[in-house]
């Protein structure tokens, strides 16, 4: 019994930085009630061999989304330089004018793409960053602390990972595995130790 009450009291110290961050975020998850943005960022994750994993084309489907429902009249994909490069292939093989898809190649981090935002934009742009759900509190916080405002639109709240790609169960375990990842994450930024 004791045993069960220091892992009950050192799971709750783990996941409350991240419960706390995400209630003071407010994710947008209706397209049409999203404000109109300057740009949509397109948060990068892993490419492996040029290709779009199920995570980032969740990622690159909503911007798509956002752009095509008058919502933000630009897309910027933020990534480093190859994979950034991928994202925007993959926008424009799905209708995005070239002309409206900006690269950040510069974002080996998350909060490198609030950096470059912040370098580029000093006077603040209304964004709106699109990841999935796990990761938007930290997005939100860090990007917050310099000074980069927006409102946030998790990825599944439009796109669903396909049934032929992955089970139910698989999706489930997935996204239970980025969640625990993203509390640790979270108290790693708010000790300054992840920047």
């Amino acid at each position: 019994m004791k045993v069960l009450k220091i892992v009950l009291i050192l799971l709750i110290i783990y996941w409350l930085p991240f419960l706390s961050i995400s209630v003071k975020s407010h994710p947008q998850k209706n397209i049409e009630r999203l404000p109109v943005a300057d740009t949509v960022i397109v948060f990068g994750t892993l490419v492996r061999n040029a290709n779009v994993s199920a995570l980032l084309k969740e990622r690159l489907d909503a911007s798509i989304a956002i752009y095509n429902a008058q919502k933000a009249k630009q897309i910027v994909v933020s990534n480093m330089a190859s994979a950034s490069a991928t994202m925007r292939r993959y926008l424009i093989a799905n209708g995005i004018p070239p002309k409206d898809i900006a690269s950040d190649i510069s974002a080996e981090k998350t909060p490198d793409t609030c950096r470059y935002e912040k370098r580029m934009y000093p006077q603040q742009r209304k964004l709106i960053f699109v990841s999935q759900g796990y990761h938007l509190p930290r997005i939100s916080y860090q990007c917050n602390k310099l000074g980069v405002l927006a409102t946030t639109f998790p990825a599944e709240s439009i796109n669903k990972y396909r049934a032929s790609l992955f089970s139910s169960w698989e999706v489930f375990m997935i996204r239970v595995k980025r969640y625990f990842r993203e509390a640790g994450l979270t108290w790693l930024a708010l000790l300054n130790i992840y920047r």
